[in-house]
């Protein structure tokens, strides 16, 4: 009999509790993330993993062959593997900075994160999106198998459920949201301002969208190839330039927007020393992790620059607005919690009850037999036959009937769950 809901883990690591510095030390570049991610399978010796990497969050969902393992020491390992090289630089991290869940607590973290109800902005309509890309990328490359995809679906079906029956889906908000409030004080005092947008993904043409809105001032595409930006360039009625050429200075830029998957930063104290040659000062969105600003120019007067962590700040409003939804929200998630959780048990404990299913069978098919040499002679073969097949049937349900009773009992029970399901294990020996 297989366990795998106690087996399940997940070690968390959120902007607000943990720092800017930590996440950026634990984002694998994309470029390289399945290879490296493959390692990270092989030393950790687990059979499933998905790892989930977005602009405020990293989370490491595993299925494990052994559930004894304490998943603070899940934690360390993992750390190990990261930081196991002396030039590698380690960030300033406390036990607080990590979140550990194990068994249904997962289930439940995996529900919230996919339904955007543990995200920077309560209700961003990106997150489910990530959540099903990092989920997929896991499957196809043999990182994930069959235990973490039962958990993803049911994730995704309790998201929809979040979405169609509240207000946060009426109403999406998003990163670009939270931009989007600070560019109205901006624009206020340089209504004339440029625009720079570094990146060419999914943010990029958000960025843009946003923009055209509210100014018809000049968009720079920013990016290393441009190939990947003229189509936003010509449709945005903006300029499409080369990553280098950008960094010289030599265009007025009054605002930055960079969301890119570079590894280190492309801005540091020499290229903005370049852009404020044509410019007294500059704002930023860095929407990226890793950063695409070097942490030391935050010190910088001459650069205002707004990180995931400032945006973080900001979103607290958001939060205080969505408080009753998200109420609402929690409740979906645990209806949903509920039933992947009895799907999971029916599924563990209903080898407890085949041997009472067969032998059940087996005593009505020779009942039935003599039956039918005997009193029920009469009836014709077909009769016979149906009798037959109605016995087992009802039999089936009989047997069976009670798993799923038992585990609807414990889905829905506060007790401990790793307990009450190793006590079905030991009475089941």
């Amino acid at each position: 009999m297989r366990d795998d809901i106690s087996k399940l883990a997940c070690i968390s690591i959120k902007l607000g509790k943990a720092s800017i510095e930590l996440l950026e030390s634990l984002t694998i570049p994309e470029l390289n993330r399945i290879d490296r991610l493959t390692e990270l399978k092989q030393f950790l010796n687990f059979p499933e993993l998905v790892y989930i990497a977005t602009c405020n969050r990293i989370e490491f969902v595993i299925y494990r062959q052994d559930s004894t393992e304490d998943v603070a020491s899940l934690r360390n390992r993992i750390l190990d593997f990261f930081f196991n090289s002396k030039d590698t630089a380690r960030p300033n991290f406390e036990p607080e900075s990590f979140r550990l869940y194990t068994g249904r607590e997962v289930a439940r973290h995996i529900f919230r994160v996919a339904a955007s109800l543990d995200s920077i902005v309560i209700g961003e309509a990106q997150i489910l999106g990530q959540v099903k890309a990092a989920h997929q990328i896991a499957q196809e490359s043999g990182l994930s198998g069959a235990v973490l995809k039962r958990l993803f679906s049911a994730a995704y079906k309790a998201a929809k459920s979040v979405r169609t029956e509240t207000e946060l889906g009426k109403n999406p908000v998003s990163i670009a949201s939270l931009v989007a409030l600070r560019l109205d004080e901006i624009l206020a005092e340089l209504p004339d301002a440029t625009f720079a947008i570094i990146g060419s993904g999914p943010m990029s043409p958000k960025m843009a969208e946003i923009i055209r809105k509210k100014s018809n001032q000049h968009i720079l595409f920013v990016n290393r190839t441009v190939a990947k930006i003229e189509h936003l360039a010509e449709k945005y009625s903006g300029r499409a330039i080369n990553l280098d050429e950008f960094l010289k200075g030599d265009l007025t830029t009054d605002i930055i927007i960079s969301s890119t998957s570079s590894p280190q930063p492309l801005f540091d104290s020499n290229t903005l020393q370049n852009l404020l040659a044509n410019n007294p000062k500059i704002y930023a969105f860095d929407l990226a992790i890793p950063r695409d600003f070097a942490p030391e120019l935050a010190a910088d007067k001459r650069c205002e620059i707004f990180d995931m962590e400032k945006l973080n700040t900001l979103s607290q409003k958001n939060r205080r607005e969505r408080f009753k939804t998200a109420d609402h929200a929690h409740r979906l998630i645990e209806e949903q919690l509920k039933i992947y959780l009895q799907k999971e048990i029916t599924q563990m404990i209903t080898p407890l009850f085949d041997t009472a299913m067969n032998e059940s069978l087996t005593m009505a098919e020779e009942g039935l037999a003599n039956l039918f040499k005997g009193k029920l002679s009469h009836l014709s073969q077909d009769d016979q036959a149906l009798l037959l097949y109605w016995s087992r049937k009802v039999l089936s349900r009989a047997c069976y009937l009670p798993a799923r009773h038992l585990a609807e009992k414990i889905a829905n029970s506060d007790i401990d769950h790793e307990l009450r399901l190793s006590l079905i294990t030991r009475n089941a020996r």
